[in-house]
């Protein structure tokens, strides 16, 4: 692990993988992320974990988390790593990283991967995901996801420090193809800087225009999204966007939130082909 210390936290980054491949940096933490991939994948990708302001130890008050600050971040990283170009893998709200950074340093970016988010956080998108859980999930998922959402309120009492991670491992009935999976594991030990989670996920990604992205951004890009990520649902959101633009879209048909881990040979092979 790596570190560049700023005038209030401290941003992280970790490399695993072959470095005689072109560099895969992957937007969001790397204390959580890399624990979705298996070793297999670093025998044939060179893979960059880089943190973001969101999952920092920060006083709440000292935050500067725009989405403008993200890009500066994720730039500064880029510089210190000496990478002259990168691919940028953005998965769930990270996609809206991505599309940023890639808008602001085109020059740096070789081709964006956008996995499992919706084209907007709008709360109106959210309200549509939750009906639509209602309306196509399972019964056994639903009864499951009732009995675990009844403890968030208890758990965020205990930490409230830690709401962010709290919610996602109760809401793991949307998150995972296998419902009852427990990937309580996958946050331990990650810092929630709630003033910055709460904004970039309630306010930026909300306004973002992903439309205006697919506009001008003329280098590669994919799609990777799955039919049981309840989180971002339905993937027809994308319907619009992927047939104006002619975007690539690759569906993990038994995954959920995270098909890296779920359907992980499928995951990495899609990340190999779009690179060569």
């Amino acid at each position: 692990m790596k570190t560049i210390k700023k005038e209030n936290y401290t941003l992280t980054y970790l490399q695993k993988g072959d470095t005689n491949e072109p560099p895969i940096m992957v937007i969001g933490s790397p204390i959580y992320y890399p624990k979705l991939f298996n070793n297999e994948i670093y025998k044939d990708l060179n893979l960059i974990f880089i943190s973001h302001i969101g999952f920092t130890e920060i006083a709440p008050e000292k935050s500067k988390h725009t989405l403008q600050d993200v890009v500066n971040d994720i730039e500064q990283i880029r510089q210190k790593a000496n990478l002259e170009s990168m691919y940028l893998l953005g998965h769930s709200g990270h996609g809206f990283m991505a599309m940023a950074y890639a808008e602001a340093y085109p020059e740096r970016v070789n081709g964006v991967i956008l996995s499992n988010l919706a084209p907007t956080n709008k709360k109106e998108r959210q309200d549509l995901s939750i009906t639509y859980f209602e309306d196509t999930a399972s019964k056994e998922r639903k009864d499951y996801f009732y009995q675990e959402i009844a403890k968030l309120e208890d758990d965020i009492k205990k930490a409230p420090e830690k709401r962010f991670s709290s919610m996602n491992i109760r809401m793991q009935a949307h998150g995972f193809y296998d419902y009852t999976y427990d990937g309580a594991y996958l946050w331990d030990d990650l810092p929630n800087n709630m003033p910055a989670l709460d904004f970039l996920w309630g306010e930026a990604f909300a306004v973002y225009d992903t439309e205006h992205f697919f506009k001008k951004w003329q280098k590669p890009v994919i799609l990777l999204l799955s039919d049981y990520d309840y989180l971002v649902a339905p993937t027809n959101l994308w319907d619009d966007i992927s047939n104006t633009y002619h975007v690539p879209v690759i569906k993990f048909d038994k995954s959920g939130h995270n098909p890296m881990l779920e359907e992980p040979q499928k995951y990495h092979q899609a990340l190999k082909d779009f690179i060569k």
